[in-house]
């Protein structure tokens, strides 16, 4: 009959079984890491200059350090809900650009990632409309009535109202899903742009 292991032992023999990591890939990692922090300066600084940042290491390094920036400025690239998102957006596809050797290629990603932004902004924007459309209908049965009590006409703005804000976020969360859905796949194709 088997007999049952201890966590204690189940932890042991997982311990057994790790695979140590070479010094090399821990330096990679680090280099990495400082790569992500130069993408991150970049990002926040006016004038930051991350290629010449970057050229002050060996020719074997920069290529770790422009694979962390280059992870740090997909991070960032996100669907525009405001303009400091879309700002960021822009600041983050220019630093791929400077990273990027075969910018054809980019350039040809980039533009669709452009008409994807472009269209969410306006899907967004129709979708809100016709929310509120939709929001102020149900309400203007329940301020009727409510006129009709107080023998006043009530002008109300829906977007004030409770429950708007919530009703909206739950209503726009199936068009995040949908347009996040492609841009993840515009980022796996800037990644592999070589």
């Amino acid at each position: 009959m088997d007999r049952i292991k201890s966590a204690y032992e189940m932890a042991l023999e997982r311990f057994q079984q790790r695979r140590e990591v070479p010094p090399e890939e821990i330096e990679k990692m680090g280099y990495i890491l400082e790569g992500k922090a130069l993408g991150a300066k970049y990002l926040n600084e006016i004038n930051f200059d991350i290629l010449l940042e970057i050229k002050k290491y060996p020719d074997k390094i920069r290529g770790y350090m422009a694979e962390g920036a280059l992870e740090t400025f997909l991070s960032n690239i996100q669907l525009p809900v405001d303009n400091a998102t879309l700002e960021t957006t822009k600041k983050a596809l220019a630093g791929i650009a400077l990273l990027t050797v075969n910018k054809k290629a980019l350039n040809e990603v980039t533009g669709q990632l452009e008409h994807l932004l472009y269209y969410y902004e306006s899907a967004v924007k129709q979708a809100f409309e016709q929310f509120k459309e939709r929001f102020s209908a149900r309400m203007a049965a329940s301020m009727k009535s409510l006129e009709e009590k107080v023998g006043v006409k009530l002008k109300i703005d829906p977007e004030k109202q409770p429950g708007f804000r919530e009703e909206w976020t739950r209503a726009i969360s199936s068009i995040n899903t949908q347009y996040n859905k492609i841009l993840a796949e515009q980022k796996e194709k800037i990644r592999n742009i070589r």
